[in-house]
């Protein structure tokens, strides 16, 4: 992070699903590669999450065309259902480093998903802000399909 990595991005959702179930979506990785993904195109090959403190997590992204852009991060706060704080790194020529702050609010039987990318670069952000979007929009499919589902 440099001097000019202090900008903050915030993005939020509605699910229309519990906040365990909603925690639980996000912090597993054969969920994560169901739903996950930065935009238009890309699919999410392979996650891996070490749910603790001090655990790591990578998620690959891939665009249908080929070509792996690995996420990475440390788990700096695990509080379930409520919140998670980790690093967010974007490896490669110019990684770059920041923080992600995701809270899960509990709003009867939906769940209101606050995510704070917060430590960024004012470039990193405007690519942030389409992918954040995606990202919440497919996971509010992927559980509304899962609720379909288990109804039938």
């Amino acid at each position: 992070m440099g001097p000019e990595a202090d900008e903050t991005l915030t993005v939020s959702r509605t699910i229309p699903a519990p906040r365990t179930r909603v925690f639980k979506a996000w912090t597993t990785p054969s969920e994560l590669t169901k739903w996950w993904t930065v935009g238009e195109g890309w699919k999410t090959p392979s996650a891996k999450v070490d749910l603790r403190v001090g655990g790591r997590f990578s998620i690959a992204n891939e665009p249908l065309g080929g070509g792996a852009l690995m996420i990475t991060g440390e788990f700096l706060v695990v509080d379930p259902p409520n919140r998670l704080v980790y690093t967010w790194v974007f490896p490669g020529e110019k990684a770059e480093e920041s923080m992600i702050t995701v809270e899960f609010r509990e709003l009867g039987n939906a769940t209101e998903v606050v995510v704070t990318h917060s430590k960024a670069s004012r470039a990193m952000l405007l690519q942030a802000i389409e992918g954040w979007d995606t990202a919440l929009a497919s996971l509010e499919v992927y559980l509304g399909r899962l609720a379909a589902a288990s109804k039938t």
